[in-house]
Order: structure tokens, then C-alpha cells, then sequence
């Protein structure tokens, strides 16, 4: 039985979305998504799955099961990301252990296939009853079929045994497969050198491309990796994604592996046919420890990816302020921006990373650089509901009445998220308190469309004007009540 398709739960959301994304831009108020998601449809919906992969990995990160559940599939899929069964184990681990019912699924079909990890049908079936205990039909016939019955697992724990102790000069593969790779997947250093010595040879590859040195390398597996660089193994070589040992390792974080490729030599600055290097790999994972052995040997951090991506876009966009700080350190254009104009700094604003803001603003990031639409970070920020990296950016701005293309202010798109604390701060500063969108909101009508009872009490304290009327002659008293909000329907009267 084949493994789910990806749900592509949050590419159903972008498609449903409507295209207009600024307050007062729709006649109704759209459904509440959070800013992560928000950024997913976006990426997903202008063909961007670099970028929606990345954005899910800070999503997979923070806890978010379906988030792990939805990378875990693109590594399977290969989609945005490089097909990668290991990594796609990790994150369908991680989203099944927090109960997730398609996780627990799929993970019990990776242990019986045996992809992504060693294979145990044990462990597997386990996974699989956990799963048609929540409903799962799909699970309950996987553990009723032939392929998950528990006599098989013995003839594959009886064929490892046979693989871990082989004598020199014996079987140097099983089924057309040279078992020195399996040995090097799982780190046999003993059977390595055995097989070896027997004769193996060590630039044999698997249906992938892969050498024994990949395999070890993208494991993890050291002392793997030091016996077959010993016997000569080429830490150049490249599988049919043209993927490199070193690659592999900086992409699941590796990096005493990383450390001993490049001391043999290993290209740090190659790259794949798409423009992908070890740096960026490891970027794209955040993997820290490996970025800073890779820029230390003089990584290119100037690479660009797919939409012009730069790594520091990427690194933004998915990982930490620590991570953001390692490609800092080197020359990298801090202002660069992408197809759509968006710089690294607009990136971290509309994730509401705050230390990478206040980071990216330390080395030079310029807050007044616009996308091509005309949305600047601030404007992501407030869009996003990021209160304290609105206000970060606040505090450089100097035009508090820059407008987005769809005509809203900054003082508008705080009122839409909620944000009463930037709202005062705003008006604070002489924020025009009536100011009107292109569909004639004014910060007041949008608090009352949004429900948002605090603004609207700050914004009639501060002598907004109620009776003003947007292009379909409704006042914000009409829009509370048009919505069923009776208490700040009684607010406005």
C-alpha cells in the first residue's frame, strides 16, 4: 500500500483565500488565519515552494504537528525541497508522536518499507494501531496485509545480522545490492572495513546515485565516513540530484561530517543544476553549528535561489536571529531583494521575528525599502498582527501615514489586527485618526468590522469620527451591527 498524498491543507487554504489581503479590500471580513499561514499561501500561490517549505520548516519548528506533517510530505515529494526520505522521517516522527492521525499513518508505512529508517514491523504496527485507533481505514487494512505480517521483520533482522558479522571475502551484496552501503547507512564501520578488505567497491551506488559515503555522510555516520575517506572514497562524487556528500550532511545539520569533507577537500561552493550549495542546505534546515563551519571555509553567502531568493532571505524567513547572525558576519547584501521586492527585513517583520529585525536594522537593513506592491516592513508587520516588530520598525519610521496599495495606513492596518497598544502609539504621534482606504474605512469602521471592542473604545477617545460613511454609505455604527457585534454596535451610538 502506497503512503497519503500530502493533504496540502494549507495550499487549500490559499486557494480558497480571496486575493485581496488588505483591510477593506472585500465587502466581508475574511476568515482569521495567523501571519505563518497567511505567508504559506502566498509562497504557495505565486509558485514559490522554496519559500512555502521554508516558511513551514519555522512552523515544523515551533511544535506545530500539521506544520511537520505538511514539510514531512514535501520531503517525501521532493516539491520546494530536495527529496529527502530520512528528513521526511524526522518530521512525520515528530507531527505523529503529538498524535497527528495521517502522521502515525505514514510513519508506521516508513518503518514496514523501511524508508527513511531501518526497517521494523514492530514498531511500524505500533504506529499503525495508534492511527486506526483514532479512525484511520487505511491503517487498519495495512495492518491486516501481508506486507505488514510480523514474520517478515525476522528475515530483515536475519539479513543484518548476516550483513554486521560477515567474514572478509564473502558475500559483497544481497539482491543486487552491495552491502557495503547499508553498512554505511547504519554507521558498521567493522563490516565497512571487512567489505573492503573482501574486494567491495566503494564507489558502488544505489539506486539513487548514491555512494557508501553519501549514505554515511547524510546519516550522520563519523566513523563511517573517516574509514571510507581512509580507503579513498571520493568526497566529490555526486548522486543523480547532483548532490554532494558534503550537501547531504550540511542539509541534517552533520557538522562534525561537514567538518571532516571539507578538511579532505570537499567543494564548499558547489552547487546542484538549481543552484542549491551545502550552505544553502544547511540554511534552509537552520542548522547553525553546520552554517558556521561552512561560511568559516568561505561558503558563498551571496547565492541567490529560486525568485532570487537570497540566503539571508531564507534564513529570515525560516530560522532564529543566532542563524540570521552567522550570515551577517559575512559580506552579504543586507538590502537585496527578491522578484516580488521584498528584503530580508520584510521577511522577519511579517513573522514578527524581533531580534531578527532589530539584527537585520543593526547591520544596515533599510525599513523604507517597499515590495513592488508598495508594502514596506512595517506594513507586513501590522498586516501580520506582529505587535512588538511593529514596533520596533515604528520607532524608524518617519512617515506614519505611508499607505499600502490598497490605500490603508498604518494606523488602519493595527486597527485590523487588534493592535491597541500600536494604535496609541500612532495617535500618539498625529496619526490621522479618519484617515479612508481606497474603499473609504477608516480605522474606526475596519475596528468595527474586525470586532475589535478595545480599538474602537481608543480610537472614539481619541475624537474619531463616527459618523463618517465608506463608499457603500455605511458607518462603522452599520458594520458593527451588519456583523452581530451588539456591544460595539452600543459603543458607536
Amino acid at each position: 500500500m502506497a503512503l497519503l498524498k500530502p493533504a496540502h491543507a494549507f495550499m487549500v487554504t490559499a486557494l480558497l483565500a480571496a486575493a485581496a489581503t488588505d483591510a477593506g479590500a472585500q465587502e466581508a471580513a475574511p476568515a482569521p488565519r495567523d501571519a505563518a499561514t497567511r505567508s504559506i499561501d502566498d509562497a504557495v500561490l505565486g509558485g514559490r515552494y522554496e519559500q512555502a517549505a521554508a516558511l513551514l520548516a519555522r512552523k515544523a519548528q515551533s511544535g506545530n504537528a500539521e506544520a511537520q506533517y505538511q514539510l514531512a510530505s514535501l520531503y517525501r515529494s521532493g516539491r520546494g525541497v530536495p527529496a529527502d526520505e530520512s528528513l521526511a522521517f524526522k518530521w512525520m516522527k515528530a507531527a505523529a508522536e503529538q498524535g497527528h492521525i495521517k502522521a502515525e499513518f505514514n510513519l508506521g508505512s516508513m518503518y514496514i518499507a523501511g524508508r527513511g529508517v531501518a526497517r521494523d514491523i514492530s514498531v511500524g504496527r505500533s504506529w499503525l494501531a495508534k492511527a486506526a485507533a483514532q479512525g484511520s481505514e487505511d491503517a487498519r487494512l495495512l495492518l491486516a496485509s501481508p506486507t505488514a505480517r510480523p514474520q517478515k521483520e525476522e528475515e530483515a533482522k536475519a539479513a543484518t545480522a548476516r550483513e554486521t558479522r560477515l567474514p572478509p571475502g564473502k558475500m559483497l551484496s544481497e539482491n543486487g545490492r552491495p552491502l557495503i552501503l547499508d553498512a554505511a547507512l547504519r554507521g558498521q564501520t567493522d563490516a565497512i572495513r571487512q567489505l573492503i578488505t573482501g574486494g567491495a567497491n566503494i564507489a558502488a551506488r544505489d539506486d539513487d546515485g548514491n555512494t557508501a559515503l553519501s549514505l554515511a555522510a547524510a546519516a550522520g555516520q563519523v566513523a563511517a565516513v573517516d574509514a571510507l575517506l581512509a580507503a579513498g572514497a571520493d568526497a566529490g562524487t555526486t548522486n543523480k540530484r547532483d548532490e554532494t556528500p558534503l550537501m547531504l550532511a550540511a542539509a541534517k545539520g552533520h557538522a562534525d561530517v561537514v567538518a571532516r569533507l571539507l578538511d579532505k577537500g570537499a567543494d564548499v561552493n558547489a552547487t546542484t543544476p538549481g543552484g542549491a550549495s551545502a550552505l544553502s542546505m544547511a540554511v534552509r534546515g537552520c542548522e547553525a553549528p553546520a552554517i558556521s563551519k561552512l561560511i568559516s571555509h568561505g561558503a558563498d553567502t551571496k547565492l541567490r535561489l529560486e525568485g532570487d531568493t537570497s540566503l539571508l532571505m531564507l534564513a529570515a524567513t525560516a530560522c532564529d536571529a543566532p542563524v540570521v547572525g552567522l550570515l551577517l558576519t559575512g559580506a552579504i547584501p543586507v538590502n537585496a531583494v527578491d522578484q516580488r521586492g521584498r528584503t530580508a527585513l520584510w521577511f522577519a517583520a511579517s513573522h514578527g521575528d524581533t531580534a531578527t529585525v532589530a539584527a537585520l536594522l543593526a547591520k544596515g537593513a533599510d525599513p523604507k525599502i517597499a515590495d513592488r506592491d508598495g508594502s514596506a516592513p512595517l506594513h507586513a508587520a501590522l498586516d501580520g498582527g506582529q505587535a512588538e516588530a511593529a514596533a520596533v520598525l515604528l520607532r524608524r519610521e518617519t512617515n506614519i501615514e505611508r499607505r499600502t496599495p490598497a490605500g490603508n495606513t498604518p494606523l488602519i492596518l493595527a486597527a485590523q489586527a487588534g493592535l491597541t497598544g500600536i494604535v496609541r502609539d500612532l495617535l500618539a504621534r498625529g496619526a490621522q485618526r479618519d484617515a479612508k482606504n481606497a474603499q473609504g474605512y477608516t480605522a474606526l469602521m475596519i475596528a468595527a468590522r474586525a470586532g475589535r471592542a478595545d480599538v474602537v473604545e481608543t480610537l472614539i477617545g481619541a475624537g474619531a469620527d463616527r459618523n463618517l460613511r465608506n463608499k457603500k454609505r455605511e458607518t462603522a455604527g452599520d458594520i458593527a451591527a451588519s456583523v452581530g457585534n451588539a456591544e460595539i454596535t452600543q459603543m458607536l451610538k
